[in-house]
């Protein structure tokens, strides 16, 4: 072999020895730079061949931390979607304990009342006419049970009726001492309660810090008024309205609402006021119907 044929065959030499020490150089996952007689040529290929290793590494260790972070993600999300649903659930629990607990205190802090508990079962609509008849007999609580939940709703209807001693004009009530209507129709095992909205109800109040005297009257668009109070009354935004008892026909100091905007002029004869319910009718889900104002036997 002639000199001219070694030096071609060095080239392909150094090529091999490289491509061995780098398949060993990665092999033992190692950075260390070559050494040598050869670290002139192998060391920038090495560098080179390392940083494309760990760009490589890096990717796809990336990719694993993606996927990780995305599975707790997802977790989390589900953590918090079901703890979001057990705390709306709380809440209705903890807003119908109240309700109850409301009407067991106006029951307590009023024995000479009889009365029973309903559970609400709709609202609506009907056009029933609250009765004139002053007949009470004792109380009873009621569940609302139908219906169709509207702001310029007229009635409740709840789940209890003629066999449990209902009868036409009892007053009912929620929320605690809040009137919100009396009983308009009654059928064996359910009844309507005509709500204060209703245009044909009117209830003579009382406002507790002038003790001046009105009537409350349901309206058209289902709002409620307070109108007949003299001109010469004091009528103010927060006066709180409770029944007079005037009549005989409703229990004294239920309460209806508070005074929210006064809409007549100084030129009326009688002061007329808009008044905010003490009870919003649409959330009502249990009532307390009061069958007697006296002593149960």
């Amino acid at each position: 072999m002639n000199r001219s044929q070694s030096r071609s065959l060095v080239v392909p030499v150094l090529i091999v020895i490289a491509a061995i020490l780098l398949i060993i150089n990665l092999g033992a996952q190692t950075t260390q730079i070559a050494e040598g007689p050869f670290s002139f040529i192998l060391a920038p290929l090495q560098q080179i061949f390392n940083s494309v290793g760990r760009a490589f590494n890096t990717a796809f260790s990336s990719s694993a931390d993606v996927q990780q972070l995305q599975q707790r993600a997802q977790t989390l999300q589900t953590t918090v979607d079901n703890l979001s649903n057990e705390n709306a659930r709380l809440r209705e629990f903890q807003a119908e304990v109240k309700q109850y607990r409301d009407l067991l205190k106006f029951a307590n802090d009023n024995p000479s009342y009889s009365v029973i508990g309903a559970d609400v079962v709709g609202i609506g609509n009907p056009g029933c006419n609250p009765a004139n008849s002053s007949q009470m007999s004792s109380g009873v609580c009621a569940n609302v049970i139908g219906g169709e939940p509207s702001p310029y709703a007229r009635y409740l209807s709840i789940n209890v009726g003629r066999r449990d001693g209902i009868a036409v004009g009892m007053p009912v009530v929620a929320g605690g001492f809040a009137l919100i209507g009396r009983i308009g129709q009654v059928n064996e095992t359910s009844s309507q309660v005509a709500l204060l909205v209703d245009p044909n109800s009117y209830v003579n109040v009382l406002l507790v810090g002038s003790r001046s005297t009105g009537v409350v009257a349901g309206q058209s668009d289902g709002s409620l008024h307070l109108i007949n109070v003299p001109q010469t009354d004091e009528v103010t935004p927060g006066d709180l309205i409770v029944t007079s008892g005037l009549g005989g026909k409703l229990p004294r100091l239920l309460t209806i609402g508070q005074v929210d905007k006064i809409i007549s002029t100084d030129a009326q004869l009688f002061r007329e006021a808009l008044v905010r319910p003490a009870v919003d009718y649409n959330r009502v889900d249990v009532v307390l119907v009061i069958t007697s104002t006296t002593p149960a036997p």
